[in-house]
């Protein structure tokens, strides 16, 4: 997690993508392909996982392919060097290879926690991995200033690479030494037909899944703002480059001042009323954005944009996460975890579209659009079924 702050999509990607193109669109669809990559593999990864006792083996094959797919990424930037061309293309395609191998690991990841983490402890688990991720990733945002206050670009986005590498490898290292119990009640072992068949047996079966994937769909729609909160503050408000770094700090603020709310609330509560509350912060970032056309906001209180969004996105994470694994059953988890990333996936690609739209409508009208579509989400979310209720 304080890797991947080290790239952020909302923060730091969008500036260094944005030095190499002028198109928006490109800016929205890179600075978001790390999350759409870690979720559509998902489905595929799980017909080869359903039947398995144990997933970890192949969760750590994967792991040395990320490694070295990021790592030549990163070095297309010193390579290439001044061709802005050049690096754009080599690292957009080496960032999207990494990205579709994380999310051929991501179902294994979380078939990993589904079986060692109780239900009622969940929340907590994510909770503290949250806070100490997101801790070390505000951290982080304070060292990407001072690296991009002191180094010329292209340098200064390859260094805070580096770092990111640095910190992924110790990360996937730490899974790597989990000890995994054994499946006693996987699927049958069947042919990748025969389980993608049963996947889609399951999302027409299951009313509540369904909703599940439509709110998330809707939520996604935010990101067709994220990556353009910061190109607002600079372009618009006159904020300076270097602000990204203290935007990226006061955004993980958010995270981790919320993220063991988040988990109490999951544990002790609903993750329902984790999804609805988290989400109610989400609709408060293009409100805040929009009302910047109108009335003067210094860029240090636009801060109040990031904050929300850290907290919306710890929320939203958990929630639906928790949610997830708390609908799915033991047997056959794999799939229901890969059915709803898979299909919530393109709707990732919102990003590009929301660079595409910018150039139609103006950011004004985009941050208005996003507005009313989370609050679509909103009323989605609160049909969703409780899975704690006795009539559940």
């Amino acid at each position: 997690m304080a890797a991947l702050a080290f790239v952020a999509g909302s923060t730091v990607l969008p500036v260094f993508i944005s030095k190499l193109t002028d198109s928006r669109t490109l800016i929205g669809i890179i600075s978001h392909v790390e999350l759409f990559g870690w979720m559509f593999p998902q489905l595929f990864a799980a017909v080869f996982l359903a039947h398995r006792r144990k997933a970890l083996g192949f969760y750590n094959s994967l792991s040395v392919l990320r490694l070295t797919l990021f790592a030549s990424a990163i070095a297309s930037i010193f390579i290439f060097k001044d061709n802005y061309g050049a690096i754009l293309l080599v690292f957009g395609v080496g960032f999207t290879i990494f990205s579709l191998s994380s999310g051929f690991a991501g179902v294994a990841f979380m078939e990993v926690v589904g079986k060692t983490i109780p239900t009622v402890r969940r929340g907590g688990f994510f909770g503290w991995r949250m806070f100490s991720g997101g801790l070390l990733a505000a951290l982080g945002g304070l060292v990407i200033k001072k690296i991009m206050a002191t180094y010329r670009f292209p340098y200064d986005f390859g260094y805070t690479c580096i770092i990111a590498w640095s910190l992924m490898f110790f990360g996937l290292l730490c899974f790597a030494l989990l000890k995994e119990p054994e499946n006693i009640d996987p699927l049958e072992k069947a042919s990748p037909k025969r389980h993608l068949k049963t996947a889609v047996e399951i999302f027409k079966d299951n009313a509540n899944l369904r909703k599940l994937i439509f709110s998330k769909a809707w939520f996604n729609t935010a990101l067709m703002a994220a990556p353009f909160y910061v190109i607002f503050a600079i372009e618009f408000l006159g904020a300076a480059e270097w602000m990204a770094g203290i935007y990226l700090t006061v955004q993980m603020i958010g995270y981790l001042s919320s993220n063991l709310l988040w988990g109490w609330l999951s544990n002790r509560a609903s993750n329902r009323l984790v999804i609805l509350l988290s989400g109610f912060f989400r609709i408060l970032s293009p409100l805040i954005a929009f009302a910047g056309y109108f009335i003067t906001i210094d860029p240090y209180v636009f801060s109040g944009v990031f904050l929300f969004l850290g907290m919306a996105e710890a929320g939203i994470d958990m929630g639906y996460m928790n949610y997830m694994l708390e609908i799915s059953p033991d047997k056959g988890r794999p799939l229901y975890i890969g059915l709803v990333h898979t299909l919530i996936a393109p709707t990732i690609l919102f990003a590009g579209l929301g660079g595409w739209l910018s150039e139609i409508i103006t950011l004004k009208w985009l941050f208005a659009a996003v507005f009313v579509t989370v609050g679509i989400a909103l009323f989605i979310s609160s049909k969703l079924k409780e899975p704690r209720s006795p009539t559940a």
